[in-house]
């Protein structure tokens, strides 16, 4: 009988421990956070660029399934993967470190506001309207002289919906997020805002052919 009970508790003691092993080791998420954070330490400027690619990709698949049900045009993902890796998220790297310098140790009201102003007044129109060349002239092979029409016609509108949309996001920015992930923030509202610029890129065809 002794020998009996004994043998049940030590066979019950590893599953006990195993099971709070279990319970204690990371989830997939949190080991992918810490891996994230821990490149973003050691290559800021290079992991900045390849999620600014893989946000700006993965936009396009959804605005491609938005506009059709057919195969996804991968042409087009991948050149708007580039345009995250080789502007976005580089100017934004360089944007972020460009404000905290010219206000830095500010934390005041003031410089908050003076912050989103100079955001929204410079670097997000001349934003805006890189991107929509982009996307006219290099994503869908229009001519020239469409891709001027389009802006002529369509940056107005796009700027004022930009201006209903960003101030607020960088308000939050500036106010709660810590230097190192501003771009990452900026990335996940850009990833709805370069949407609706892609669909918004379709639809304004038909004016401009008109």
């Amino acid at each position: 009988m002794g020998g009996t009970e004994t043998t049940r508790g030590s066979t019950a003691a590893p599953s006990a421990r195993s099971s709070r092993d279990r319970k204690d080791r990371p989830s997939v998420l949190v080991l992918a956070w810490d891996r994230y954070l821990r490149q973003l330490e050691r290559n800021p400027l290079r992991t900045k660029a390849i999620t600014s690619s893989v946000i700006a990709g993965f936009s396009d698949v959804v605005a491609q399934r938005m506009i059709w049900k057919g195969p996804l045009n991968w042409r087009r993902t991948a050149a708007l993967a580039v345009f995250g890796l080789v502007w976005s998220g580089p100017a934004n790297h360089y944007w972020q470190a460009f404000l905290e310098r010219i206000f830095r140790g500010k934390r005041d009201a003031a410089t908050l506001c003076k912050k989103v102003l100079l955001d929204q007044l410079s670097y997000g129109p001349l934003n805006n309207a890189l991107l929509m060349t982009y996307i006219a002239f290099i994503v869908e092979g229009r001519s020239w002289d469409f891709t001027r029409a389009k802006l002529f016609i369509d940056f107005a509108r796009v700027q004022k919906n930009g201006w209903r949309l960003w101030p607020l996001a960088s308000f939050i920015n500036y106010r709660f997020v810590p230097l190192r992930l501003r771009v990452l923030f900026v990335n996940v509202v850009a990833f709805f805002w370069s949407t609706f610029m892609i669909l918004r890129s379709r639809t304004s065809l038909v004016a401009i052919r008109r």
